[in-house]
């Protein structure tokens, strides 16, 4: 069964997946075609998974979430000499990929997919 949602994933897992839609929405329709666009592909692909309890899609969208947050913060690592707009705006703009690979690796995620996915 192809579900987009699952409601008997914890609260961690289901914040994840519903994050991922939504980074993988507008990172495609707002990032120009690159490795970041196929970082948010790889992201919304990987939700898909999560919902439908694949063990890939978890791995796919753990890995797609963090590098994302990860560029985000060496973005806020640029942006702190260009003054404090550019600073705020960086901050800004990764609160939600944080947000999305906080709830994809915190404990009760892991421990779920380990158990339950195929």
């Amino acid at each position: 069964m192809n579900r987009w949602i699952n409601p008997s994933h914890p609260q961690t897992l289901q914040a994840a997946v519903f994050l991922g839609y939504f980074s993988a929405v507008f990172g495609i329709l707002f990032t120009p075609i690159g490795p970041l666009f196929l970082l948010y592909i790889g992201v919304g692909v990987g939700a898909f998974g999560s919902a439908n309890n694949k063990r890939w899609g978890y791995f796919l969208l753990a890995v797609c979430a963090v590098l994302i947050a990860l560029l985000n913060i060496l973005g806020i690592a640029f942006a702190v000499p260009n003054g404090v707009v550019r600073t705020l705006l960086a901050l800004n703009a990764s609160v939600f990929p944080a947000a999305l690979a906080v709830a994809v690796v915190h404990a009760h995620s892991r421990e779920y997919q380990r158990v339950w996915f195929e």
